[in-house]
């Protein structure tokens, strides 16, 4: 797959900005879908300072880590940090993966929520992903993990810490535009996914955006 270089990471994620704002112009309202990590955060940083009406936009989680949304191992405790402390948005319009007393109980409250909101036909229109050293992407980490049906899906990895809620495949690539964040070390996984049959591998019709060092 082409990977799109850009000459710095500020570069990369004021590319990326730039995306939202030219969705934002040809709709009223935009629901966009993060995922964590250490790639995203200068881009959470430059969108924070951005002019945005993010009245318009309603902020969900990729996936998440079966932790409290305070423990610095959530996704949502990123993204709060780097980003939604620093906006103004309505607090309906972001929509977290609660902490449950069963990671199932985490599962269906997410999937409800976000049936509701896209009253039953789950189409994101940009989501933003990235991917890991082993190949996974969102928390999918499995070839059989991407073959699941379901909407929202619990996962685990003998390599990776924590159970995972996470989109499935099918939400995944059912979302309108599906953004690639890269550091410049994840482009040889990137160029081998296809070969080694990883999960990321999966995802359809992709734009990887990555950086030199």
């Amino acid at each position: 797959m082409p990977i799109k270089i850009f000459e710095s990471e500020i570069s990369m994620a004021i590319s990326a900005i730039d995306i939202i704002k030219s969705e934002l112009q040809r709709k009223e309202k935009l629901s966009i879908a993060f995922s964590g990590g250490k790639t995203p955060i200068k881009f959470f940083r430059l969108l924070a300072a951005e002019d945005i009406t993010w009245e318009k936009i309603n902020i969900f989680l990729v996936d998440e880590r079966w932790v409290p949304l305070d423990d610095m191992d959530s996704n949502y405790c990123l993204i709060n940090m780097f980003l939604l402390k620093h906006i103004t948005i309505p607090h309906g319009n972001i929509h977290h993966i609660d902490y449950s007393s069963s990671i199932e109980r985490s599962r269906v409250g997410y999937e409800d929520d976000l049936l509701k909101h896209f009253k039953g036909d789950i189409i994101f229109d940009l989501m933003f992903l990235g991917v890991g050293n082993d190949g996974h992407t969102a928390s999918i980490f499995e070839e059989n993990e991407a073959d699941l049906v379901e909407d929202v899906i619990v996962t685990s990895s003998r390599r990776h810490p924590y159970r995972r809620i996470s989109l499935g495949m099918n939400v995944i690539n059912g979302a309108k535009r599906k953004i690639f964040l890269l550091g410049p070390e994840k482009i040889p996984i990137i160029e081998s996914s296809f070969l080694k049959n990883l999960p990321v591998s999966k995802v359809v019709d992709p734009k990887f955006l990555s950086y030199t060092k």
